[in-house]
């Protein structure tokens, strides 16, 4: 093979090398591996509940009532008020239908406290569409319906299937609504059995009087007077960076600062505002502009989400109000069946929506860790003091009151920053707002 040839094959193979090393560079696509950005600060402050199970946790009456023929029984204690809510979940209901119209404001006044009724008494509007993922309710399209009262109707006389209303009255009388279920015949004389006679005869249960406020409206009171616990608990913070990793879309771009006992976290969209002496934040995301108003169950979902989203729901809060004309929600801690109520927001989780996500978000961020033996009793008065005192107290028109119930006032130990105690009280929800009553010097009776 002469030297002209040997050159020709080097150049070839030359060229096909350089052909090779080309096409491979310009298809070349390196194996990064793949960042998921909406998992990269997937932080959670506590433990997340299960989302079929939102609702039963955070969705509950707080009061419950049995109308006999002689007299009305009554517990707060939620141990109770459990068994019958998943009494209920187990019925099959079916044919419900909107009443609305068939009953005046007094005819629900008597439907409610008629003989042989149980009566649960939630303390704001609940959307049926929510609360029904935790009953058997043939009929799903109750997207508009709410209530804040279910009763139980155990008087079926001559009737092939019993009924399960699901009724709002305003505290204003402005407002009515009833949905009427029927259940079969069995199980509600099932549930008579194991009921009625625990309302009868339990000493959870205790004697409410029928107590006037005033010309259209009367409340269920306690008869007698009845010694209260006040509880002191320790507190354990909660992590302000996991708060920040859950809240800014990009936490690597917030700031810090702070004044005396405010810290702020900031970002071009957002501000985390924290009260270090309370134990408190508020998230204010001013970009997302507040909406004219939405749905009850719209609203009432996206709420619960979003907290379980990052684990806040710490410790044992229940939905309290809900205000869907400001796109408001607030749910309150509960502490030994009762609301629990602070001046500082400490006893609280409330959220205002915006178009697309959420606009403001109020909450502690603590939760109670332990009690501990220091504890006293405390003797609320009867119903008919409450009233009393009610109507010693200047600038108060009985008219705009509209409920009434034992809660905790929450307080911090002077002395010790992670102490808090809870002392029982009276307290009336004048004009939307609760109110602590102090019956000290009113008790009159």
């Amino acid at each position: 093979m002469n030297y002209e040839k040997i050159k020709s094959i080097v150049l070839t193979v030359l060229v096909c090398i350089s052909v090779f090393l080309t096409f491979n560079l310009w298809t070349y696509s390196p194996s990064y591996d793949t960042i998921n950005s909406d998992g990269a600060y997937d932080v959670s402050v506590g433990e997340k509940l299960k989302d079929n199970e939102l609702n039963t946790h955070l969705i509950k009456p707080f009061k419950l009532f049995y109308h006999g023929r002689d007299k009305t029984v009554g517990t707060t204690n939620q141990t109770e008020m459990d068994k019958v809510t998943e009494q209920l979940g187990k019925w099959s209901l079916f044919e419900i239908k909107n009443v609305s119209d068939e009953y005046s404001f007094q005819e629900i006044n008597t439907l409610i406290q008629s003989e042989d009724k149980f009566e649960l008494v939630f303390p704001d509007i609940v959307p049926l569409s929510v609360f029904s993922q935790g009953l058997n309710l043939e009929e799903k399209n109750v997207s508009t319906a709410s209530f804040n009262r279910i009763i139980i109707d155990l008087n079926n006389v001559n009737r092939e299937t019993g009924s399960i209303f699901f009724i709002t009255v305003s505290d204003d009388k402005e407002e009515k609504a009833v949905y009427e279920s029927q259940v079969s015949l069995a199980s509600l004389d099932t549930f008579k059995r194991n009921f009625v006679q625990r309302a009868l005869y339990n000493s959870v249960y205790r004697e409410y009087i029928k107590q006037p406020i005033n010309d259209r409206k009367t409340i269920f009171l306690p008869k007698d007077p009845e010694d209260y616990v006040s509880y002191y608990y320790y507190t354990e913070l909660s992590s302000l960076e996991e708060y920040k990793q859950a809240l800014f879309s990009d936490p690597n771009s917030v700031n810090m600062g702070s004044v005396d006992d405010l810290v702020t976290f900031m970002d071009v969209s957002s501000i985390l505002t924290v009260d270090k002496n309370h134990n408190t934040f508020s998230f204010v995301n001013p970009s997302e502009e507040k909406d004219d108003g939405s749905s009850p169950a719209m609203l009432v979902q996206k709420s619960m989400e979003f907290v379980n989203d990052h684990g806040g729901w710490t410790d044992d809060y229940q939905l309290f109000s809900i205000s869907p004309y400001e796109n408001k929600i607030v749910y309150r801690l509960f502490l030994q069946n009762h609301p629990v109520f602070n001046d500082n927001g400490m006893a609280e989780v409330s959220q205002t929506w915006g178009q697309n996500g959420i606009n403001k978000y109020n909450r502690p961020y603590f939760k109670l860790d332990f009690s501990f033996k220091d504890t006293a009793e405390v003797l609320l008065p009867s119903g008919s003091s409450v009233i009393y005192a009610l109507n010693q107290v200047d600038g108060i028109d009985l008219d705009y009151v509209e409920d009434i119930a034992v809660g905790y006032k929450m307080t911090r130990d002077p002395n010790e920053s992670r102490k808090l105690n809870f002392e029982p009280s009276w307290y009336y929800k004048y004009d939307g707002n609760w109110m602590r009553l102090s019956v000290d010097d009113k008790e009159g009776l």
